[in-house]
């Protein structure tokens, strides 16, 4: 059998291969994690979690200029209505909003069966003097002419002074198909015709070539008329997490029956929650914390112009100068949207949290995607996909090389010491009482601050490489490393965080995912064993007796493994 010489297992070039094929197996599994459902579930729970964190220094921009107004079922019995109310009705709620001067009003209801004419005349006449006063008034539409009604027909050609009193708005939205929860917000719908025509003329997608969905038609209309350059790609939703002050006064329910009038959510997101499993723990001990987090907008239920849970100052606040969006939140009406933050809301919230995020980054909105190889540097969240995987991997492999030195350093020279005599007494067999009295026995002498460390760090070494039992200064050694590694690995993903939803501009689905999928090949060890073996094959290939040597490649390899 020919000769052939193993590369050492801490050379620089080896290191270069191994962050090499780490780099193109995480690439390659950021690609195919899109199409593994179990990775697309793990994904979307994880970023349940850490979500909210990203809201902590959330402007507070948008928040001062939006207003949900509902209408619930208390509403409805403080009226003596049911539902669907008459139109009426709106044209009632849309005069006491005149009165506060709003800036805009959105009526997120779709009329999709004919009403009675003196009905659509009333709400016509309403829209009318809200335009007249300087106030549009937007209508929530499908945009299908084969869903439109003979109502939307009669209320979007209504005019006073040669503008429309009613502006018809896109209010399509389609939550997420594997957990139903809202993490993106379409800011455009392109239609295939439309599609085949823009690209028949190979022009690029704009705000001109497509209609505008609600919160990107108000936040043009009113804040900046620029049109997002890549206002194809969906809005990333922040639901901030920091519910508006009255939210928690004014969102009240009875848990029974004639029981009083509690909260039905809380007023903010705890830092305690990014614990796994952590809220239903403390939910056992009390209800408040139990309860999801109050909608992040201002939320004034309709009943308040009767003179409900507000004072006259505090309405004409909540409304003056507001963008106003009016949405039904009734338990028999199916129009609710899932919250990674707040769970289930009344869909008109949607809207609101997107216009509030284009107000609050000034247009300049997180963005969702998927890997796409083919457009690695035309596209910001690929290159962060690439950059994140690269930064990782290089930074974990070239660690570990640093660790393996000082280890191998470490154990050729005399530093190293075996077990105190104390230590090695604890370790020792013994029986019944003597074993006993010799713990009781045993002192805090200059081992104090390891034993706290030993205590405070009680999980990481559980789930650690820090050794164990009979350990030596090497192991100890090996694990205070090991520490430092996951620290470093810590900070690494810190940083990507912060580029990437700050400088990047990606949303909390794409960070978690590529930022933690990357250290998974690492710590898997699938780039390491891949490259590996790449080599092992490759020099078993020319030998002789590739069986052989590849069995004897495998044992040699086995010993440099760092458990």
């Amino acid at each position: 059998m020919s000769a052939v010489v193993l590369p050492p297992h801490l050379s620089w070039r080896r290191s270069v291969w191994v962050v090499f094929v780490t780099v193109l197996t995480g690439l390659f599994l950021a690609w195919l994690s899109d199409r593994l459902l179990i990775d697309e579930l793990v994904k979307r729970g994880l970023t349940k979690i850490y979500a909210p964190t990203l809201t902590l220094f959330y402007p507070a921009t948008g928040q001062k200029r939006v207003t949900v107004l509902t209408i619930d079922d208390s509403d409805l019995k403080e009226y003596g209505l049911n539902w669907p109310v008459p139109l009426d009705y709106y044209q009632r709620l849309i005069d006491h909003l005149l009165k506060h001067q709003p800036k805009a009003i959105f009526l997120d209801v779709l009329f999709l069966d004919d009403k009675p004419q003196k009905e659509l005349d009333s709400l016509a006449q309403a829209a009318c003097r809200a335009t007249q006063a300087g106030v549009p008034f937007f209508l929530a539409t499908f945009a299908n002419t084969s869903l439109t009604s003979r109502s939307e027909a009669f209320l979007f050609n209504q005019k006073v002074d040669g503008q429309p009193c009613v502006v018809p708005v896109l209010s399509n939205i389609s939550p997420d198909a594997l957990d139903q929860t809202q993490w993106s917000y379409p800011l455009v719908f392109e239609s295939e015709q439309i599609t085949q025509q823009r690209e028949k003329a190979q022009l690029p997608l704009t705000c001109s070539s497509a209609p505008a969905s609600v919160a990107l038609t108000l936040y043009r209309r009113f804040f900046r008329p620029e049109c997002p350059a890549d206002v194809g790609t969906p809005l990333a939703l922040i639901w901030g997490a920091k519910a508006a002050p009255t939210n928690v006064q004014t969102m009240v329910g009875r848990s029974e029956p004639g029981a009083a009038l509690t909260p039905v959510c809380r007023d903010q997101w705890h830092g305690w929650e990014i614990i796994p499993g952590a809220k239903m723990l403390v939910g056992w001990f009390s209800r408040e914390k139990r309860l999801d987090v109050c909608p992040y907008n201002q939320v004034l239920p309709a009943r308040s112009f009767k003179g409900h849970g507000f004072s006259p100052e505090e309405l004409h606040e909540a409304v003056a100068d507001k963008m106003v969006m009016i949405g039904a939140d009734l338990k028999a009406v199916g129009d609710n949207i899932v919250s990674p933050v707040h769970g289930r809301l009344p869909g008109v919230h949607v809207h609101a949290m997107a216009l509030d995020n284009l107000i609050s980054f000034e247009g300049q909105y997180k963005q969702g995607g998927e890997f796409n190889p083919k457009e690695l540097w035309h596209s910001t969240t690929n290159l962060f996909i690439a950059v994140s995987v690269i930064l990782i991997s290089a930074v974990m492999v070239f660690w570990k090389r640093f660790k393996l030195l000082k280890i191998e350093s470490a154990n050729q020279s005399d530093q190293l010491q075996a077990l105190t005599p104390r230590d090695a007494g604890l370790l020792q067999h013994r029986s019944g009482q003597a074993a006993e009295q010799h713990l009781q026995m045993a002192r805090f002498r200059r081992g104090w601050l390891a034993r706290l460390m030993f205590l405070l760090y009680f999980l990481v070494l559980w789930v650690s490489k820090v050794p164990r039992g009979h350990a030596t200064d090497l192991q100890r050694y090996k694990g205070r490393l090991s520490l430092v590694g996951a620290l470093i690995y810590l900070l690494s993903a810190l940083l990507l965080l912060f580029w990437g939803y700050v400088v990047c501009r990606q949303g909390p689905l794409v960070i978690i995912e590529y930022v933690l999928f990357a250290a998974g090949v690492h710590f898997f060890h699938l780039g390491e064993t891949l490259a590996d073996r790449i080599s092992q094959w490759w020099l078993a290939l020319q030998a002789d007796e590739p069986w052989l040597l590849w069995a004897h490649l495998g044992k040699v390899s086995d010993q440099h493994v760092d458990h």
